[in-house]
């Protein structure tokens, strides 16, 4: 579920944090120049910085609703400069905040998105809004109004530490703001804390600076520009008030009321796709950074090879965090349950257990143990195994009853700060849509290492040294999807091919099929002719294109424009008949097109399942796309997922 919050302040950071934390994707848009005032604690910093952080969610500016789409995707929280939200219109998200708290509406209103919440005063529900939230402390903080109003604005400030109107400090003059002390100063009433146009403004009360206005912001005589906390509790400054978590969690309840149910239970607006398993996926990735940065404990059960028949193979993941969520999978059964169950026990115990000493480790190894060619007997390998230390053991048929019929060597160590970096390496990577050769080193057992490997070279597919003990893995963005024509078939193949792992960009000539609002899980769509979105797509070589149009003529022109291309996509494939295959491939030979480059498109497209509605015919479509990407795979091409 997308959710654009107007306002990044601290109040509409605590509502975005609710519901980042709920697993919705969230864009915020604030002025260029923010005026917030607990700056520590609001994603309004990141338009300043570039990015921030705020109880260990990041916020990123972004240039553009397209760029905001996909870092909401990656499971960041996306910032534009867009006072007016107008990438409402463009994201068409399932859920519109107006978090300004201006005690006024200043545009909202209802229909901008199928759910509409208005924060504070200045809405009234069912007129402007779905539902307006309370934001006076008190009895009714964070309650919900389906009908009527929130209590009106009575300008004193809510009491803290005994004190209300006077632990806030105002412009004394008009001018640009010039601060004296930092975010987290402890002040005495008197301390001058910042000038504007040569006049001080000073504290009243002795107590933490818990807030600020930026230096060279432009205020006016008595504008609120900063926040004395009198509790004195420095730690108050970098996390949410319980005001601001009490309104997330009103906006919360209305969010998941007016639109039926809990995030993502709405298929047809549902932009936020289960997180992936393997460090390909930004999301997987973004939710261990996610958890360490905010300094809870992690645990990871990786796959680093597999003999035989297996439902997963080297490089999935399962990952089990401090609150007991479980992420990921590493294919079901009793491999699952052996990684989750060793995952857990590390996780009971990682705080207080000794581990053993590497050289002895080394010396009474198993000789049978990874490191050397031949599988162990797993019932050897877990006798005297520490449940609470790193684990690397080969699971094998008989000794785990796997059914399947093959073997597996799981990993189970803990993540620790220290592989915050290399998280953040992968991100960047994925991020500019790069690439990343990850290695995992368990050459000592007791400290297994993460890191990036920093040759140039990328691994063409994920392996297992024995001799070295090193997991190689190629990590790779999401493939595009280039889906030239939303029809019937194209509009029912775009959520498939998201739920398989692309990024889709959708293509159409007509401005009623290019719609945002009917392709939601469409990560761009672009109208215009073919003939020019065709030339200027950016198809990368392990794209995938998909020619749907609404006919032959443009169907050629588009599959001229791609195949002309020096550096050709992955896949191609164009729907139609046997008999315009025969056509098509004749008069793309004739405008010089090298015939295996024409004899490579899939036309007609998709795998032969006699499908005949559009629903069946994209299913056969995405199976396709399924089949060529495992093929690709295995010859070591580094494909992307």
């Amino acid at each position: 579920m997308l959710v654009v919050i107007r306002g990044a302040g601290d109040i509409a950071t605590g509502v975005a944090l609710r519901l980042h934390r709920a697993g919705m994707r969230v864009v915020m848009c604030d002025l260029p120049t923010p005026t917030s005032i607990r700056r520590t604690v609001c994603f309004s910093e990141a338009i300043r910085l570039g990015e921030t952080r705020v109880e260990g969610v990041r916020g990123v500016l972004c240039a553009d609703a397209a760029t905001a789409r996909a870092v909401a995707r990656a499971g960041d929280v996306a910032v534009l400069a867009d006072p007016d939200a107008s990438c409402v219109a463009e994201l068409a998200p399932d859920a519109l905040v107006d978090a300004i708290l201006a005690k006024r509406n200043l545009g909202t209103r209802r229909g901008m998105a199928p759910v509409v919440v208005g924060v504070g005063p200045g809405f009234t529900a069912p007129v402007d809004c779905d539902a307006a939230v309370e934001t006076m402390r008190g009895h009714y903080l964070g309650r919900v109004y389906y009908q009527g109003s929130p209590l009106p604005n009575t300008a004193v400030p809510g009491l803290i530490g005994g004190y209300a109107g006077e632990r806030v400090m105002r412009a004394p003059a008009d001018g640009v703001f010039e601060p004296c002390v930092e975010i987290g100063a402890t002040v005495r009433a008197g301390d001058v804390c910042a000038r504007v146009a040569g006049e001080p403004m000073c504290a009243t009360i002795d107590g933490v600076v818990r807030g600020l206005l930026q230096a060279g912001v432009r205020v006016t005589a008595g504008m609120k520009s900063g926040d004395v906390d009198p509790r004195c509790h420095p730690e108050y400054i970098e996390t949410s008030s319980d005001k601001a978590l009490a309104v997330g969690g009103g906006v919360l309840e209305a969010i998941l009321a007016l639109s039926g149910g809990a995030a993502g239970d709405r298929g047809e607006k549902n932009d936020a796709p289960a997180l992936g398993d393997t460090f390909s996926d930004q999301g997987f990735v973004s939710a261990l950074r996610d958890e360490l940065a905010a300094g809870r404990r992690v645990a990871l059960a990786s796959l680093l090879a597999t003999r035989g028949s297996m439902p997963r193979h080297e490089g999935a993941r399962l990952a089990v965090l401090e609150d007991g969520r479980v992420l990921g999978t590493v294919g079901g059964g009793n491999v699952e349950r052996v990684a989750e169950s060793r995952a857990r026990a590390l996780l009971a115990g990682e705080k207080n257990v000794q581990l053993p000493d590497a050289s002895a480790a080394q010396t009474d190894r198993n000789p049978h143990a990874p490191g050397t060619a031949q599988l162990p007997d797993a019932s050897a390998a877990q006798t005297d195994r520490n449940p609470h230390a790193p684990a690397l053991e080969w699971l094998t048929r008989d000794a785990n009853d796997m059914a399947c019929g093959g073997d597996a060597l799981l990993a189970v160590r803990a993540l620790t700060p220290d592989d915050l970096p290399t998280l953040e390496a992968l991100l960047g990577a994925l991020g500019s849509r790069g690439a990343a050769t990850l290695e995992e080193l368990w050459a000592d057992p007791s400290a297994p290492e993460l890191r990036v490997a920093t040759d140039a070279r990328l691994a063409p597919r994920a392996s297992w040294d024995e001799a070295s003990a090193t997991y190689r893995e190629p990590v790779l963005a999401s493939a595009t999807c280039h889906v030239f024509g939303a029809g019937h078939v194209g509009s029912a193949l775009v959520p498939l091919a998201a739920s398989i792992g692309y990024e889709v960009a959708v293509y159409d000539d007509r401005p009623e099929a290019a719609d945002p609002a009917r392709l939601p899980s469409a990560t761009s769509v672009s109208c215009g002719s073919f003939a020019d979105l065709a030339a200027e797509a950016r198809i990368g070589a392990h794209d995938a294109v998909v020619v749907l149009t609404h006919g032959h003529a443009a169907d050629e022109t588009v599959l001229l424009a791609v195949l002309a291309r020096e550096a050709q996509p992955a896949y191609v494939g164009c729907i139609g008949s046997r008999r315009k295959a025969a056509l098509a491939r004749a008069r793309l030979e004739a405008a010089g097109i090298p015939a295996e480059r024409v004899a490579s498109v899939h036309l007609p497209i998709g795998e032969d399942i006699l499908a005949v509605t559009p629903q069946e015919i994209a299913v056969s479509i995405a199976a396709q796309l399924i089949r060529c990407r495992a093929g690709r795979r295995t010859q070591g091409e580094g494909t992307r997922s």
